[in-house]
């Protein structure tokens, strides 16, 4: 019985450690947890529709618009970034790489005059 539950607490720890909790919530969680980490406010991120990805989520950080997509590599998001800034518009903003995501960010509502905001958080943004 002390076998089998040793076996039982071994498999959950090697299941809990694998890539799939990794690419359950992929590269665009390492970027919202290194804001959370600085304490940032992130809002609830919903799914967003753009052109030029397929897995995206877009909410607000201490007030700019962000459009965090996942991708399966870093040179598809890479490839991406330019078409980013499409969806940034005339508006203030940065698309930048970060991993296998694209983050972008756009100061819509001009919460952010000197871009601080905006430089902050694509500086924490792992790369």
């Amino acid at each position: 019985m002390r076998r089998i539950l040793i076996i039982g607490m071994l498999s959950l720890v090697a299941c809990g450690k694998g890539d799939g909790d990794k690419a359950a919530g992929g590269a665009r969680d390492a970027v919202i947890n290194a804001w959370k980490a600085e304490k940032l406010t992130v809002s609830a991120l919903t799914p967003a529709t753009v052109t030029f990805a397929k897995d995206c989520q877009g909410g607000t950080v201490e007030g700019v618009d962000i459009l965090l997509c996942n991708f399966p590599t870093p040179a598809e998001a890479k490839a991406a970034e330019d078409q980013g800034r499409t969806w940034i518009g005339q508006a203030t903003g940065a698309s930048q790489v970060s991993g296998a995501a694209l983050v972008v960010i756009a100061d819509r509502k001009k919460t952010d005059p000197s871009g601080r905001t905006i430089n902050r958080l694509m500086k924490l943004a792992p790369k």
